[in-house]
């Protein structure tokens, strides 16, 4: 492997883009993005601060970049776990649950990045978070039973119902996770027991909405 004579990789590589946002994750999840410096990140990379400025324009970036990683990464670990035509279907939602779960398990450095950027995010940033919860918010009508009413009041009553219950099961699992990862308030609880409680609350919201409307007079 080719290196400059202070022992750092060279700049122009195509596969040096990857290095360094590999990198900036790492960094990013430890330091957060005040405490990052390019420096910072070239130093985690073994490369000089210009290799980082031939692939990216700054800081701005190159979080934005490796928040998009872990977003898409997570979207291919649920769309690989949910149900392929099973509406309604609780051991559906387990089933994505879990997968996410072991996928922050194996993922340490990616589960630091997301729990420092999650909550405080703004710029693009923000708009990849946005994005990735609404992605979630639809698929979660998925997991509810599909139903019937018999009256426009009683319809309208089940949206809403249906509506909140799919945001708290996105809500909870996104905020679950970020809190679950290392440093986080969760993370000296048992992991299998928080697991657990999210399981069990996850099926509680669903086997509320399998309960029947009952139609208005």
């Amino acid at each position: 492997m080719a290196t400059t004579q202070n022992g750092k990789q060279p700049a122009h590589r195509p596969s040096r883009r990857q290095h360094i946002i590999t990198a900036a994750v790492r960094v990013f999840g430890r330091n957060g993005f005040a405490e990052t410096s390019i420096q910072d990140i070239a130093d985690e990379a073994q490369v000089v601060p210009t290799a980082v400025y031939y692939h990216f324009d700054g800081k701005e970036e190159l979080l934005e970049l490796a928040m998009r990683r872990v977003f898409d990464q997570l979207n291919a670990v649920v769309e690989a776990a949910r149900p392929e035509s099973e509406p309604g279907s609780a051991e559906g939602l387990l089933r994505v649950i879990d997968a996410v779960w072991d996928w922050f398990e194996q993922n340490p450095e990616e589960a630091r990045l997301y729990q420092v950027q999650i909550a405080s995010a703004n710029g693009n940033v923000k708009v990849l978070r946005d994005e990735f919860e609404q992605r979630h918010i639809q698929r979660a009508y998925d997991y509810l039973p599909e139903g019937t009413t018999r009256s426009p009041r009683a319809a309208k009553s089940r949206h809403a119902a249906q509506a909140l219950a799919v945001r708290t099961l996105t809500s909870m699992n996104i905020l679950v996770t970020a809190l679950r990862a290392e440093g986080g308030p969760l993370s000296q609880l048992p992991p299998r027991s928080v697991q657990e409680a999210v399981r069990s609350l996850a099926l509680r919201i669903v086997a509320a909405e399998q309960k029947p409307t009952t139609a208005s007079t």
